[in-house]
């Protein structure tokens, strides 16, 4: 307790040094930044994938900058490697995968996971097939890889056209499948089996994009995500779906990753994989493992009241208006109405945001934060019925 109370001391220090105008100034932006941050408490918050931050993650954000450890040297800090690989076999096993690392976020992630295909292509191919809802970090990844990104259309729900898909894999076999588990826009789940079926029969490697939706593998009773455990590689945003501080995120593999080819670090002990990250350490994880020295069950609770309360909200607008809907098992609903609906004033307090399915434009609710109540979002909307 002594270690904490000196670090929030040598907080509060360098506002004590400024002159009194400059303090005043300072302590201004600080409450505008704390006040700012509140939006994501409010119960109408459901415009975008930013949750209230689950409270025990504040503690760990403090241990990891007061331990500020570098894992590129891990004899030096046991006790983070020891949670690190605690946290790393959970995820393992509820994916179904045999390897990974934590990393800075699934942009990073995605990016990784197609430098791999690349590297292990059994084919010459040079593109990479993902839904219209891909998310566009794949599309980056894509042009920093000297990879051929190209779109698959989506049905009706925003999931990758399966027959679309196959007739595109037998005119040109791809390096790479990209199938989503809770696209952004919509929150629909591409159908995982049937991607990665398609994917073994061209020997393409495949990637599941779960950022967003991989938190349904909490719940037992989920069909969402049959056979992500089939995948070549996955990734996972616990800082989108489980009340996490960026940056947290996760991406697993089948197989182990080799190490960094024609590399010399000598100044380390441990020769570096192929990995995107390099430097990190706490940071990346201690937020998350004291969300989880709490019960399990509490995420599990957390996570079931997020999907009631999006079906809730879909149910209703389905009974108190004629707009078309689009309910996702992750937790986002979409809607549309045949008049134009000026939202603008909802979009601005981060009630709602705008998206697309099959290029037409619709209002987004994300059911991403413990916080927010269906009720309240509906309460606002309801002068627009």
């Amino acid at each position: 307790m002594s270690q904490l109370s000196a670090l929030i001391t040598s907080l509060q220090n360098p506002l004590l040094e400024l002159e009194m105008d400059s303090q005043s100034h300072a302590l201004e932006q600080i409450e505008a930044l704390i006040s700012e941050g509140s939006l994501h408490h409010s119960p109408q918050w459901a415009g975008h994938m930013s949750p209230a931050i689950d409270s025990p993650s504040v503690l760990g954000q403090l241990l990891a900058g007061a331990h500020n450890g570098n894992l590129l040297s891990p004899e030096l800090y046991p006790q983070l490697v020891t949670i690190e690989k605690q946290l790393i076999s959970w995820f393992c096993e509820l994916f179904g995968q045999n390897e990974g690392h934590f990393t800075h976020g699934s942009s990073y992630a995605n990016l990784e996971a197609l430098w791999q295909a690349r590297d292990n292509a059994s084919n010459p191919s040079k593109i990479v097939y993902g839904s219209e809802a891909t998310h566009y970090s794949i599309i980056k990844a894509c042009q920093i890889l000297g990879l051929e990104f190209q779109a698959i259309a989506t049905d009706e729900q925003g999931k990758i056209d399966i027959g679309e898909l196959s007739q595109a894999c037998q005119h040109q076999a791809p390096i790479a499948i990209v199938a989503t588990a809770g696209t952004t826009s919509s929150g629909a789940v591409d159908p995982l089996t049937a991607c990665i079926k398609i994917a073994k029969e061209f020997n393409s490697w495949c990637h599941v994009d779960a950022a967003w939706g991989g938190a349904l593998l909490l719940l037992p009773e989920q069909t969402a995500l049959q056979g992500i455990e089939q995948a070549d590689s996955v990734c996972f945003d616990p800082h989108k779906a489980l009340g996490q501080p960026r940056p947290c995120s996760i991406i697993l593999y089948q197989q182990p990753l080799p190490l960094l080819a024609g590399i010399d670090a000598d100044y380390l002990k441990q020769p570096p994989q192929k990995t995107l990250a390099g430097s990190y350490g706490g940071e990346l994880f201690l937020p998350l493992w004291c969300s989880l020295l709490k019960d399990k069950d509490v995420l599990r609770s957390q996570l079931t009241y997020r999907l009631e309360q999006a079906r809730l909200f879909h149910q209703t607008l389905r009974k108190q208006t004629n707009w078309q809907t689009f309910y996702s098992p992750s937790g986002i609903v979409c809607f549309r109405s045949n008049s134009i609906l000026d939202l603008t004033l909802l979009e601005k307090q981060g009630v709602l945001s705008r998206s697309k399915i099959k290029g037409e434009m619709v209002w987004r609710v994300v059911f991403a934060s413990s916080k927010t109540q269906a009720e309240d979002v509906i309460t606002a909307l309801e002068p627009y019925f």
